[in-house]
């Protein structure tokens, strides 16, 4: 029975995850004047909708086998780990939505608002920041493993 709820949940994250690509990546995409970003997919085997459906659903899954594997039975510190996990994976991504800005900013916009062009529509495929989410949802789940798991000497 667990099984087949895991497996569902993650199907759900995977069908969530293809439906909330284009949002999700709208909002996390920095703001910067004069730069409009609109989102692509990669022209690779996997598309970055799909990476990001995967990630989702995948996180189910891992947390899953930590909670399994360091008897993390207690709901309240399976609440708190999911959350540290979340908070983990949001600081990544802010970190690379700072470089990103930061690149932006400092390098492309000066280079490219020139010649009185004042607004550019500018593609982007936010393949780094699917990267950056996947290494916050490794580090997080081994930040809640340490933290949270039950001890085999109790």
């Amino acid at each position: 029975m667990k099984l087949f709820l895991l497996i569902s949940i993650s199907i759900i994250l995977f069908i969530v995850g293809q439906f909330l690509f284009y949002p999700f990546f709208g909002l996390v995409e920095p703001k910067i004047d004069g730069i409009v970003f609109h989102i692509i997919e990669s022209d690779r085997k996997i598309k970055t909708s799909i990476l990001f459906s995967f990630l989702l659903s995948l996180m189910a899954i891992l947390i899953s086998i930590m909670w399994s594997i360091g008897r993390i039975i207690s709901p309240i510190k399976r609440i708190a780990s999911v959350f540290t996990v979340l908070v983990i994976i949001s600081i990544a991504v802010f970190i690379r939505h700072t470089e990103v800005k930061a690149y932006f900013t400092r390098v492309v916009r000066p280079t490219i608002l020139t010649n009185g062009i004042t607004s550019l529509p500018y593609p982007i495929n936010p393949v780094n920041f699917v990267y950056y989410m996947f290494g916050g949802l490794i580090v997080g789940i081994i930040i809640s493993y340490f933290l949270f798991r039950q001890s085999r000497y109790n």
